[in-house]
C-alpha cells in the first residue's frame, strides 16, 4: 500500500492494514457469511484461485476500510453546519 523509508512508518501500516482487514472480515461475515460459504464451492475447482485470493484480500482491505470510515468517523455538529453556511452566505452578501 503506502511504502516508506522508515521501519516504524511500515509497522504502523501494517498494524493499519490488518485492523482494515480485519473490519473487513467482519464487516463481510455481518453483511453475508451464508452466500459467502456457498460461493466457496465454485472456487475450489479454479485454476485462477491465487490471483482469486489476492484480489479477494484487496476486497476485503477495502471493504475493511469503509467499515471503519462508516462506524468510527463522528458527524459534524447539525447546528454548527447551519452555523457555517449561514457565516459563509453573510459573507458573500456582504461583498
Amino acid at each position: 500500500m503506502v511504502s516508506g523509508d522508515s521501519g516504524g512508518s511500515k509497522g504502523a501500516d501494517r498494524g493499519a492494514e490488518a485492523a482494515f482487514l480485519l473490519a473487513g472480515v467482519a464487516d463481510l461475515a455481518l453483511s453475508g457469511a451464508v452466500s459467502a460459504l456457498r460461493g466457496v464451492r465454485g472456487l475450489l475447482g479454479r485454476s485462477d484461485l491465487v490471483e482469486l485470493a489476492q484480489d479477494g484480500e484487496e476486497d476485503l482491505k477495502v471493504r475493511g476500510r469503509l467499515a471503519v470510515q462508516r462506524y468510527a468517523s463522528v458527524p459534524e455538529p447539525h447546528l454548527e453546519l447551519l452555523a457555517r453556511r449561514a457565516a459563509v452566505r453573510l459573507d458573500v452578501s456582504d461583498d
